[in-house]
């Protein structure tokens, strides 16, 4: 049942792609979002048009159609503009104010309050001379009263419940002592090597320890920089992908975020169908990749052309399969949830299945070798198998939720120790009520035929009698007065 559960579920997320819109709905809020498998979009606001687009397009779809498609994280670089932050990508500048792009945002998240945002802000251009009047824009712009309440500070252990209907924005510059809001990326790597790559960080707006986390960075961008750059490319992007899917996050001292960047460019020069060009490959690798490996996080992946197909297509050579590569990405979110959701299911429920069997042995060992005080115990065995029952009822339920995390463990060990102790508090039970009574209760299979069997008046008897008290003389010279049961 639960099988077919999740191919339905999986079959939703794969298949009309207007069910893109709510696709985080069925994500636990226990999730952290560090262990998000999440679709963006490198250069985002480039598809709502852009000048010198032959050289600066990273998009054919615009920024709101990107959203309904299911894009979740955005790579926008604002720049002073007059008396507005305008997006550019370098010295180009597109067709989409900051502000602007914030509040379509805000009010696609009021209208999906399921889902949230990440941005990942970076600052276009002439730093030094606008630095100050960034801040003062950004500054004000982010503390509007329509928009302050959309924006989370950043934390390490943030979850998908702390995020749904909020947006995360991330920067790489530090424009200032401490973020506005969200968070600072320290550290960022945009070469090829793993200690660089790995040895990156968020900072949040406190010096507490839970708003610093751990960053692994792909963002090798420049292919045409050295000798088969294309494919070292590809080779980041997986290499990024095995170490994101397979690292375990059993709590909050585990999360590491990740930034996974399949966006690069063929040439000294950046060009719109060079992105497209490595789109090609990248994206294709990223889908590939998840279909033939056991699903685990991807982290933040910002791709180009979030298309299957670019319009300035030329006989096949810009098949991106953006649109592919969302749909594969949300869906490896659902894969790994219930990889993940069995595997402890199975692990827990092995535990409780062995709790049963020590309780209905320890139930047996009482019936029959302290008959006498066995009815005393009752309802201490019936109170362990209450609380075996509610470990099972508790394991059902994160199961049926996709609830379970890592940390999570059956209390075996004191449940064990209870059971044990009613086993021994019986037999010490059943030694005093022989000593104080000197009538043991026996099982016919336990006199064996070597035994001599009395009545208590001194018959000799062929056999124990049922429901009466007889003198029974032991091989080893013991004599005892024992009842048959």
């Amino acid at each position: 049942m639960r099988n077919v559960y999740f191919t339905l579920l999986l079959m939703l997320c794969m298949s009309a792609h207007v069910k893109a819109g709510d696709w985080m709905k069925r994500l636990p809020d226990n999730l952290f979002v560090s262990q998000v498998s999440i679709p963006g979009t490198h250069d985002a606001a480039t598809g709502n048009g852009v000048t010198l687009a032959t050289f600066s397009q990273c998009q054919d779809i615009d920024v709101a159609t990107q959203w309904s498609i299911g894009i979740r994280a955005f790579d926008f670089r604002p720049k002073v503009k007059d008396d507005y932050l305008n997006i550019n990508h370098g010295i180009s500048e597109t067709k989409l104010r900051f502000d602007a792009a914030l509040y379509l945002l805000r009010d696609s998240l009021k209208a999906h309050p399921s889902e949230f945002a990440i941005i990942h802000c970076l600052y276009a251009s002439n730093y030094d001379n606008d630095k100050a009047t960034y801040e003062t824009m950004l500054r004000e712009l982010l503390s509007r009263e329509d928009l302050k309440d959309y924006f989370v500070p950043f934390r390490r252990n943030l979850t998908v419940g702390d995020m749904r209907g909020k947006i995360l924005l991330l920067s790489r510059d530090q424009y200032a002592v401490k973020p506005i809001t969200g968070g600072f990326f320290q550290s960022w790597c945009g070469w090829l090597d793993w200690n660089a790559q790995s040895s990156c960080s968020i900072i949040g707006e406190s010096a507490a320890l839970d708003y610093k986390s751990p960053l692994w960075v792909q963002d090798y961008a420049n292919t045409k920089d050295s000798e088969g750059g294309v494919a070292k490319k590809v080779s980041a992007v997986t290499e990024m992908l095995d170490h994101s899917t397979k690292h375990v996050t059993k709590d909050e001292s585990d999360v590491v975020w990740v930034f996974n960047f399949a966006s690069a460019y063929p040439g000294s020069l950046s060009t719109a169908n060079g992105y497209r060009e490595n789109a090609t490959y990248t994206n294709a690798a990223i889908i590939e990749y998840l279909q033939t490996h056991e699903a685990g996080p991807t982290g933040v992946i910002l791709m180009d052309y979030c298309v299957d197909r670019s319009p300035n297509e030329v006989d096949g050579k810009y098949l991106t399969r953006g649109r592919e590569l969302v749909d594969t990405l949300i869906a490896n979110n659902y894969k790994w949830l219930e990889r993940r959701n069995r595997t402890l299911y199975d692990r827990a429920l092995d535990r409780i299945d062995k709790l049963y069997t020590k309780l209905q042995e320890v139930r047996e060992a009482i019936a029959t070798e302290c008959a006498d005080v066995a009815a005393d115990f009752e309802d201490e065995l019936a109170a362990a198998k209450e609380v075996i029952d509610q470990q099972k009822y508790e394991i059902d339920s994160l199961y049926a939720g996709w609830l379970f995390t890592e940390s999570y463990t059956v209390d075996y060990t004191g449940t064990y120790k209870i059971i044990r102790q009613i086993e021994k508090d019986a037999e010490e039970a059943q030694a005093k009520f022989d000593e104080e009574s000197d009538i043991h209760a026996v099982q016919v299979e336990h006199i064996g035929n070597d035994c001599q069997i009395f009545s208590l008046t001194g018959e000799r008897l062929d056999a124990l009698r049922r429901g009466t008290v007889n003198i029974v003389k032991f091989p080893d010279g013991k004599v005892r007065k024992v009842v048959c049961q």
